[in-house]
């Protein structure tokens, strides 16, 4: 057990050995929270913010504050992007690009995992996303608009894996 979260630490930068666990519970909300947007359309606040301050107060904790309130910052900063871009589309096209959900989840692993995974979990996300549609297409579904949590999912255990292939 001590051997598997000592692995899930290890996709967290600079944390110690013995937060493993805060990986794994990340990783369950993060996934509850792609299962919710996938039934419902919605991403719930509570999973997220929850999230996010288990993360930072652990991070504070456990490596220092100042290290927190950066990971924090970095985390706002790539939430921020996302809305960015809808803001951006929605000026352009008069109709939003991205649920701000997608925003919010992206928050929540930048906090706990960095730029890099998150970064991968966009990429991916968005290649399984239009790979769905191409599907829906050929089954001759109309679809308007996905659920992007689920495909962000797949892409940031992808990411994690990949970059953290012990």
């Amino acid at each position: 057990m001590l051997h598997i979260l000592t692995v899930f630490a290890q996709t967290m930068p600079a944390m110690p050995a013995s937060s493993g666990w805060l990986a794994i519970a990340v990783l369950l909300l993060l996934g509850a929270a792609a299962f919710i947007d996938a039934r419902t359309g919605r991403i719930p606040d509570p999973i997220i913010f929850a999230g996010v301050l288990l993360t930072t107060a652990t991070q504070g904790f456990l490596v220092d504050w100042p290290f927190a309130a950066r990971c924090l910052m970095i985390a706002l900063i790539a939430g921020f992007l996302p809305y960015l871009v809808n803001l951006l589309w929605y000026r352009w096209k008069k109709r939003d690009a991205l649920g701000m959900g997608d925003a919010k989840w992206t928050i929540l692993a930048v906090a706990c995992f960095g730029p890099a995974p998150a970064f991968i979990a966009w990429f991916l996300g968005a290649w399984l996303g239009l790979g769905w549609l191409g599907l829906m297409k050929i089954r001759r579904r109309s679809m308007t608009y996905i659920h992007f949590a689920p495909f962000l999912m797949g892409g940031l255990l992808a990411g994690i894996y990949w970059l953290w292939p012990q």
